[in-house]
């Protein structure tokens, strides 16, 4: 009996280590469709880091390992990617789903009520008129009904990004949906803040959170009414093209469809109209794709194909954005004489109405 009983003890404790071995373990196992993915490399992304990677054999790859705390991955090669949480516990990923565990689980049910299929051909089919309009006002006419629907999608992907961080505020889910909000709504700093000020750890903790709030302070310290903050370029500065001057800053890159918009339609139109009368504009290239001599060349081509001969600065630092918080291009701001920021955020008309207003000062 001494004998039993020494066994079932001993067995007792080898299952609560081989448990205690395992609470933290997880595997993700994903199921693509299509030949042309066989033989192609997955991989496990936590932010911007490669954790592991897998090859698809029969429409199949697995991940496995430990984890102590969940985390947002990417899972993710040339033909799909698919966003998780990396828990314990089996997950199940598809291009089109997640599940498996609690918090997966949860994030897919956030994933089907913010579906905006019946949004997503409107948006597509005003982006297309945008592109295809022949002048000016047929742009602006397709970028407000853009914007109407875009503000519909705004409007859903907030109630549920609130509600998925009622439900989740202490785990990383919390920090999922706060990062979604502090991207989509349209928030102060101080307003950020406030909420943050009542988060848990786990979200003031997830770095896409705290880079948002970084970019909101940058865009409080550079915004109207705040003297400019310099901006070091490949051939000069920016100091160099406007002090003293009434300058209109345009952050731009080639690629930007309605970048290219704004100088066609605006910005050299207004180089020919006003710069006589006390004006400089400075277009400011940035995020411009690829290596030196590939954005030089991108650089170069949208000048002539734009007719563009007012000053140019190339970010030599690719650091402009940040510094003034820049969420999206154009970023077009009008800064004057005495430095002071007038107006940031400026398109379409807005743009002249800004110019005349300052130059009547």
């Amino acid at each position: 009996m001494k004998n039993i009983s020494k066994i079932l003890c001993t067995t007792l404790i080898i299952g609560a280590m081989c448990s205690c071995g395992n609470k933290h373990q997880f595997t993700i196992n994903g199921t693509v469709e299509g030949e042309e993915i066989n033989g192609t490399t997955v991989y496990l992304v936590n932010g911007s880091d490669i954790v592991d990677s897998a090859t698809v054999a029969d429409g199949m790859f697995s991940f496995t390992g430990t984890v102590e705390e969940p985390w947002i991955a990417m899972v993710a090669n040339d033909f799909f990617g698919q966003q998780c949480v990396v828990e314990p516990g089996v997950i199940n990923v598809t291009a089109e789903t997640i599940g498996g565990t609690p918090l997966n689980d949860s994030l897919q049910s956030f994933a089907n009520n913010n579906d905006m299929s019946d949004l997503e051909n409107e948006l597509k089919t005003y982006l297309q008129l945008y592109y295809a309009a022949p002048d000016a006002e047929m742009r602006a006419q397709a970028e407000r009904l853009y914007d109407s629907v875009e503000a519909i999608a705004t409007a859903r992907t907030l109630e549920g990004a609130w509600r998925l961080y009622r439900s989740n505020g202490d785990n990383i889910l919390g920090a999922y949906a706060m990062n979604i909000i502090g991207q989509t709504d349209n928030l102060t700093f101080s307003q950020f803040d406030s909420i943050l000020s009542n988060a848990s750890p786990v979200v003031k903790a997830y770095k896409p959170v705290s880079r948002k709030l970084e970019q909101l302070k940058a865009v409080e310290s550079t915004s109207a009414g705040k003297h400019y903050t310099d901006i070091q370029g490949v051939d000069g500065k920016l100091s160099d093209l406007i002090d003293g001057k009434l300058a209109l800053v345009d952050f731009y890159a080639s690629w930007c469809g309605p970048c290219r918009a704004e100088i066609k339609d605006n910005l050299v139109p207004l180089w020919k109209k006003y710069q006589n009368k006390g004006l400089v504009i400075v277009g400011l290239n940035v995020w411009e794709r690829g290596n030196r001599e590939e954005r030089e060349a991108a650089h170069a081509k949208v000048m002539a194909d734009l007719g563009i001969t007012y000053p140019q600065l190339v970010d030599s630092t690719r650091t402009a954005t940040d510094t003034y918080g820049v969420m999206g291009i154009p970023q077009i701001m009008l800064i004057g004489p005495d430095g002071t920021i007038l107006a940031r955020d400026l398109r379409g008309a807005a743009i002249e109405e800004a110019i005349v207003n300052a130059l009547g000062k």
